[in-house]
């Protein structure tokens, strides 16, 4: 049963989008963020960008999907200022299954923790050893249970929100129980509504460790997932993802404000197509995409 909560309770209400890859797509990212503000009719009225998750490169800790490239202090330091300046926090995804406590002093890893050490930020984390070395030594960041934790049950979701954590986040093969709308805590929930994997992969979580691996060894790893080759429009049709409609009457309606977009092994244009259609009126978004193919990817092959 949908325990729908009052239009009136909605009308001042902002869900909340978190977006791919703060360092790669971070001139994407201010720039949807002050066309938003300038040019607010091309979009839903509803939402706010409220963090982008990623890793600057060659970071031993982060997860999910591997990141290298070269990268000075100056240049974490102003992306960081960039985006908490348009009120988009900077989301680390700091889950590598394989750290251990020997390697909570590499100081690439302190230093990108240091660089946006000023209160506005966040951290996913799956494993205890960073998730007590952040709360200890960096302790003005929000914590956040990361879907690579693969929690399968709603039993274990309400014991995860129960723990102090910031936000939850949903592992997408629940999307569609309908328990998840008797979650007491579900205004901590968030959820992943474009995964680009399919329901129930049996090989999510041994992915999961490959990357680590690769992200340590600094390589990329050595198995393709086949799954990422969809196209947006193919991802949105899987059961398990939830469409702009569904979420405008069924799940936010139903107490659920907080919403993840998938897309750090996204080609731009994707990423572009997933943006606008969570974010931009239907009859913009051609226009608006235009606009960012020239102004954001200018000289660039992308598309």
């Amino acid at each position: 049963m949908v325990d729908l909560i009052g239009a009136s309770d909605l009308a001042n209400e902002k869900i909340h989008f978190y977006v791919p890859d703060f360092y790669k797509n971070a001139a994407l990212y201010m720039f949807m963020a002050d066309f938003l503000e300038h040019i607010p009719q091309w979009f839903y009225d509803d939402f706010d960008i409220a963090a982008a998750y990623g890793s600057f490169p060659n970071c031993i800790w982060n997860g999910g999907r591997t990141s290298f490239d070269g990268i000075s202090r100056p240049i974490m330091d102003k992306v960081v200022e960039e985006l908490n300046k348009r009120g988009i926090a900077v989301r680390y995804t700091f889950t590598n299954p394989l750290i251990e406590e020997k390697h909570l002093t590499d100081t690439f890893a302190n230093v990108c923790l240091d660089a946006a050490n000023n209160g506005k930020n966040e951290v996913l984390v799956n494993t205890q050893v960073i998730e007590d070395y952040i709360r200890d030594k960096f302790p003005g960041y929000k914590i956040i249970s990361s879907t690579t934790k693969c929690l399968k049950t709603i039993e274990d979701v309400e014991a995860e929100l129960d723990k102090d954590y910031y936000l939850v986040v949903l592992d997408s093969s629940l999307n569609n129980d309908p328990r998840i709308f008797d979650i007491e805590k579900r205004d901590r929930l968030e959820l992943l509504v474009d995964h680009g994997c399919k329901v129930d992969c049996p090989n999510r979580v041994n992915h999961y460790i490959e990357i680590g691996k690769s992200q340590m060894e600094f390589h990329n790893p050595s198995f393709q997932c086949p799954y990422v080759f969809a196209t947006f429009d193919e991802i949105m049709q899987r059961e398990h993802s939830i469409t702009r409609e569904r979420m405008n009457e069924q799940f936010i309606p139903g107490g659920f404000k907080h919403f993840k977009l998938d897309g750090r092994s996204f080609p731009p244009e994707k990423l572009v197509d997933s943006l606008l259609y969570f974010m931009a009126r239907p009859e913009h978004r051609a226009r608006l995409k235009e606009i960012i193919k020239k102004e954001v990817y200018a000289n660039k092959p992308v598309w």
